[in-house]
């Protein structure tokens, strides 16, 4: 099918006149951006696995050499600086913190001085709970909304995937 705006320039183009185009049109777009996306994904992921598969030695050493197990580092490689963070992403064990937290209220201190409290109701949950219990929940529950998205899918027999 015949694409008659470029995707190179369709950042320009006003969603109005993009929305205006035939629904054929709107789906093979869709397509084609989706396929780029992918493309330009896998080649940044190749582009990053090399770029750690050159420098990977180096940082660990430069790492070892400075005893910073984590964070930011920087080496010279030529005119350029290489600026490699391997970032802290701390796992809290949620039963013991949940002890710590009693121990810290038993001894007279606020445990939230110490800690993010965060109480969380999975979806699911509260749907299968009884009306007796949502009852209970539904003045602490706002429901808010995601971005809305849109699929354009060809039937069968059509072309399609």
């Amino acid at each position: 099918m015949n694409i008659p705006i470029p995707l190179e320039t369709m950042p320009e183009c006003p969603p109005a006149q993009l929305a205006a185009l035939p629904v054929e049109q709107l789906a093979t777009l869709l397509d084609e951006a989706d396929a780029q996306l992918r493309r330009a994904r896998a080649i940044k992921e190749s582009l990053d696995e090399a770029v750690a598969h050159r420098y990977g030695d180096r940082a660990a050493l430069v790492r070892n050499q400075n005893q910073k197990p984590t964070g930011i580092i920087r080496f010279d490689d030529g005119p350029f600086v290489v600026i490699a963070d391997l970032p802290k992403k701390p796992e809290w064990d949620q039963e013991k913190l949940t002890t710590i937290i009693g121990q810290i209220r038993e001894s007279g201190e606020n445990p939230l001085d110490y800690v993010e409290v965060a109480y969380r109701v999975p979806e699911s949950r509260y749907n299968a709970w009884p009306t007796s219990i949502r009852k209970f929940f539904e003045p602490a529950r706002t429901l808010k909304v995601g971005k809305p998205t849109f699929k354009l899918e060809r039937p069968a027999g059509r072309g399609g995937l």
